[in-house]
């Protein structure tokens, strides 16, 4: 009788690793080092502050006008002192850019007024009617443009009419060449985007008022006082430059050195965000 045969014994497996991997597996793992707080260097700048206005912004915008003025009447005598016809221009922009941001931030501090969204509302509304108009008549040669306007039709209430006043602007300005010789001009266009920023801050200012205030209203709040801060600076910036080269350019001549006088400035008031918005007024 013929004996079983034994199973034949299992092959013992050896794992190769790699001289890297292997290395790595001896090696004990090393935390990774804390960082540490870099050190601020003495001479390195102070961290930049949100400055709110030394002066009164009407004051301001009625100072840059009348100097713009003056830069006109004595633009050849300035020439030397790097003072320009561009340089008066600038300063009426501005001036109406302050204008408009500043009246902005008032609308949103008056909001609780009854009556105020609905008295913004009004210029909306016409402005948007205009638009809508104007881009049904000369743009109707673009197919893409017509159906955009059908998608907007009527007012269904504040945010709709904000949202289609909003979209007509933007294709206004895709069709300014087709605008061209109408009586929606680029004042008017300016008119009624004013107008719209109105009326987004009085519904801010007037449902914080009611309690109803969200994060995007807080932040059209904090935006609208940080429009007006930027816009003053700006103006206020420019406004400087160009009185101190005027006074420069007559240094010798005490009377029409008077004209470039820059306005009076209060004490300082650099401010972090956050502290009272409204400018100390100028005694």
């Amino acid at each position: 009788m013929a004996k079983p045969k034994k199973p034949a014994a299992r092959k013992a497996t050896v794992k190769f690793t790699s001289r890297k991997a292997a290395a790595a597996a001896a090696t004990p793992a090393v935390a990774a080092p804390t960082p540490v707080a870099e050190k601020k260097r003495p001479d390195a700048p102070p961290a930049p502050v949100a400055r709110r206005p030394d002066a009164p912004p009407a004051l301001v915008a009625k100072h840059a006008r009348k100097l713009a003025s003056q830069v006109r009447v004595d633009v050849a005598a300035l020439a030397h002192a790097k003072v320009a016809a561009a340089d008066a221009h600038r300063l009426e922009t501005l001036a109406d850019a302050l204008d408009a941001a500043q009246e902005a931030w008032l609308v949103i501090q008056d909001a609780r007024a009854v009556g105020v969204v609905a008295a913004t509302r009004d210029p909306v509304r016409a402005g948007r009617d205009h638009v809508f108009a104007a881009l049904r008549t000369f743009a109707d040669a673009n197919p893409t443009t017509q159906s955009a306007l059908d998608d907007i039709g009527d007012v269904q209430g504040d945010d709709d009419l904000i949202s289609d006043t909003t979209r007509l602007l933007a294709l206004a300005k895709k069709h300014h060449h087709d605008l061209d010789g109408t009586d929606l001009t680029d004042a008017r266009l300016a008119t009624i985007r004013s107008a719209l920023g109105l009326f987004a801050a009085a519904r801010g200012g007037a449902q914080a008022a009611a309690g109803t205030t969200t994060q995007a209203e807080d932040e059209a709040t904090r935006g609208a006082r940080r429009a007006r801060n930027r816009a003053f600076w700006a103006l206020a910036e420019l406004d400087r430059q160009v009185a101190r080269r005027g006074q420069y350019a007559f240094r010798d001549d005490e009377a029409k050195r008077a004209r470039y006088a820059m306005y009076r400035r209060s004490a300082p008031t650099a401010a972090v965000e956050g502290a009272s918005p409204e400018p100390t007024p100028v005694k």
